[in-house]
């Protein structure tokens, strides 16, 4: 992730997509994301939703590849 952390010189990188998204999961990790423990709700979607429970995946500026 060159551009976040060299170019706008973040500190930390995130994203999150629905549980049932494996292949955006692989994605994240592919790229060293770590995922957080538990899930969370979708705020804007209804709480009985097939895709309303989402995980949360970041990096650190010094763990980038």
């Amino acid at each position: 992730m060159p551009f976040a952390f060299q170019t706008l010189q973040l500190a930390e990188v995130v994203a999150f997509t629905a549980v049932d998204n494996r292949r955006s999961e692989a994605v994240m990790q592919r790229l060293g994301m770590v995922r957080d423990p538990g899930t969370f709700r979708h705020p804007a979607l209804p709480q009985d939703h097939r895709l309303s429970a989402h995980c949360l995946y970041r990096i650190r500026a010094g763990a980038a590849r």
